[in-house]
């Protein structure tokens, strides 16, 4: 049995993919399950061994009709897309799959009954099985949205088996790296952070508190760290990601910028504690033993995106941006 998944989005997306991914291959060890991804995700693929094949997707005409005659050399027995988008839904139609399957959200924000139109008319006309996943009203009735679960619900459509206990955390060949630190802290500086309730100077101001603490921090980056922590970046100690192959100790608080896929993910599976907004790093700490604080963003349905995104199968601390007690339920989670 072939079978290829289209997952062309973010990194957090397709790690809650890789659930369905491993139940199918516990459950039939003769699947062959293939991958179509992005280039934001494309390191979870190259990771996980229970992949058997992957396609990069990137943007351009001319590469998308490139991935669309090699997926018609497969002959797939089922194709599903589970990624928004025309994109991902011309590579399925285009296939040669005896089976193909589009999943839908509607929008999360607002009652449209237009929302993807489009994209349902083609579901309906092209794909065997088309599930639309409107998300308010499954919320309000408290019927589940996690994205992992949805998609096994468009697996079980098909009549396809699968184990829904299946674990993915020793599937993955994330490192570790011996620290002189037996408790180290790892901060995401994501630009969520920043908001009319948390400012930079607060969150000075809990680095001094984490301090007292007696462990130690790193504060890990993103392309969007430098936009916002301009005080945070005067005042630490910088390691590149050069640096990061001669990093063996760690004395206090330093931030590692700009860490390459494989150093970002060693030292994530090395610390004690993890503490970040909702984003990839959420997901990648997911993967380890670490301990990991996650904080929603109170603006943007915080409860509905928790309950859409949240890591699958690992406890977790879960606040929200607006806590007024936010410092302390972070000093409470360390201590």
């Amino acid at each position: 049995m072939k079978i290829c998944l289209v997952r062309n989005d973010k990194m957090g997306d397709m790690i809650l993919t890789l659930p369905v991914i491993q139940g199918l291959k516990e459950a039939n060890h003769d699947y062959k399950i293939d991958i179509v991804c992005s280039k934001k995700n494309q390191k979870i693929c190259e990771n996980y061994k229970s992949i058997s094949k992957i396609f990069l997707l990137q943007n351009k005409f001319y590469k998308v009709l490139k991935i669309i005659s090699k997926l018609r050399n497969e002959d797939y027995d089922y194709i599903f897309t589970f990624s928004p988008g025309i994109i991902s839904i011309l590579i399925s139609i285009f296939s040669k799959s005896k089976k193909k399957s589009l999943l839908i959200f509607k929008s999360r924000y607002k009652k449209n009954y237009m929302s993807k139109f489009f994209d349902r008319i083609l579901g309906k006309i092209f794909f065997t099985h088309c599930l639309i996943i409107d998300r308010q009203l499954r919320y309000s009735k408290k019927i589940p949205i996690h994205q992992t679960k949805i998609m096994m619900e468009l697996v079980t459509k098909n009549g396809l088996n699968y184990n829904n206990t299946a674990d993915i955390k020793n599937k993955f060949g994330f490192n570790k790296i011996e620290l002189n630190s037996k408790n180290l802290c790892l901060i995401h500086l994501s630009s969520k952070w920043i908001n009319k309730y948390f400012s930079e100077e607060n969150f000075i101001n809990l680095l001094d508190k984490l301090k007292n603490l007696k462990i130690n921090i790193v504060m890990t980056t993103d392309r969007t760290s430098k936009n916002v922590f301009y005080e945070i970046f005067k005042k630490y100690k910088i390691i590149t990601n050069e640096g990061f192959k001669n990093f063996k100790s760690i004395n206090n608080v330093l931030i590692l910028d700009q860490l390459n896929f494989d150093n970002w993910t060693s030292i994530i599976n090395s610390s004690t504690y993890v503490i970040t907004p909702e984003c990839g790093c959420t997901h990648i700490a997911s993967l380890s033993e670490t301990k990991l604080c996650v904080i929603y963003d109170s603006d943007n349905v915080p409860d509905m995106i928790a309950e859409e995104y949240a890591p699958w199968k690992k406890k977790y601390t879960k606040l929200f941006s607006n806590n007024q007690n936010l410092q302390k339920e972070l000093i409470s989670f360390i201590s």
